[in-house]
């Protein structure tokens, strides 16, 4: 397959492209720089497309190359609805297949915050076939892109919503929690502040292990059409069990609780308990890779590996 990746040198996008690219694929991805590009995408054998995605000029050049893949992911950050709808009519503008022709599937990456039922009681839990909640004010946006591209005749459309994603740069845990740590222990005090509650358990995913089922699932995209995928481990984690084996490995002696501003950080603390069962059922995807507390010596040593190639 010709596989086109939005935000190719992203947290997300990068495992994914790397993955497509191990099996087989001819993979573009797109990038903001030519330095960025020279540096993350060229060594790994991902055809480099630099653009602007959202300007005029961006949006005709990386359209045109999009229209001729079988399947094109956006692994762009999310900044609202807005924006994910135009890149979607973009790529729906320039696809001109003859008729008959298969049909591109076309993946947008979603959240698990939209899918947050609160902590405790069974009737708490969900999965890809529950209706979304009104519960965090930050993405009630999802949902207007989701639809668009679930309902689509045009092409193939498939949702993967990402629980807390981790490995690597660390990501939302890396900054949330690994680069507070950081600069604590180089204090004296070794006390780093970060916004949890006592209750809180998270939904998590590595990054390699959600890029394995962008992988599977788009090599079965007539298969998967329609539906949503939830990429989470099949446990949730206590954030306060996060925290106090980031203090085992960073030489901090402790944490203190930092007040959450505004919708996006209050729902950094909201429990999601979600149970994904669509990526085994349709895709045998299985998550490989340990839990953030079992693996923390890995991931934060990691983190730090990162960190010093980010100042080179």
């Amino acid at each position: 397959m010709k596989v086109f990746i939005l935000g190719a040198t992203g947290f997300i996008g990068l495992p994914a492209a790397e993955a497509f690219v191990r099996a087989g694929h001819i993979v573009y991805g797109t990038s903001r720089s030519e330095k960025t590009a020279a540096e993350k995408l060229g060594p790994r054998e991902i055809l480099p497309v630099v653009v602007d995605v959202f300007s005029e000029e961006g949006k005709k050049k990386w359209g045109k190359i999009a229209a001729k893949c079988d399947v094109v992911i956006d692994a762009l950050s999310a900044n609202g609805a807005k924006p994910a709808v135009d890149t979607f009519h973009n790529f729906l503008d320039y696809l001109d297949r003859p008729k008959g022709s298969p049909k591109p599937t076309y993946i947008y990456t979603s959240g698990l915050w939209i899918m947050t039922r609160g902590y405790g009681g069974l009737e708490k839990w969900t999965d890809e076939r529950q209706p979304t909640t009104t519960y965090n004010e930050s993405v009630q946006w999802r949902p207007l892109i989701e639809g668009p591209v679930l309902d689509s005749e045009k092409v193939h459309g498939i949702v993967i919503r990402g629980a807390v994603v981790y490995g690597r740069d660390g990501s939302g845990i890396g900054s949330y929690i690994f680069d507070e740590a950081l600069k604590a222990s180089k204090t004296e005090e070794k006390i780093f502040e970060t916004i949890y509650k006592e209750d809180t358990r998270i939904a998590s995913i590595h990054t390699d292990d959600m890029a394995d089922l962008y992988l599977r699932v788009a090599e079965r995209g007539p298969i998967c059409r329609g539906q949503i995928f939830l990429a989470s481990n099949q446990f949730s984690e206590r954030l306060t069990d996060i925290l106090d084996a980031v203090v085992r490995v960073s030489g901090c002696k402790g944490y203190r609780h930092k007040r959450p501003q505004g919708s996006s950080q209050e729902a950094w603390t909201s429990t999601t308990l979600a149970k994904p069962s669509l990526g085994d059922a349709l895709t045998g995807w299985k998550p490989k890779k340990m839990s953030l507390v079992d693996g923390m010596d890995i991931y934060w040593s990691a983190y730090l590996a990162n960190k010093k190639l980010q100042k080179l």
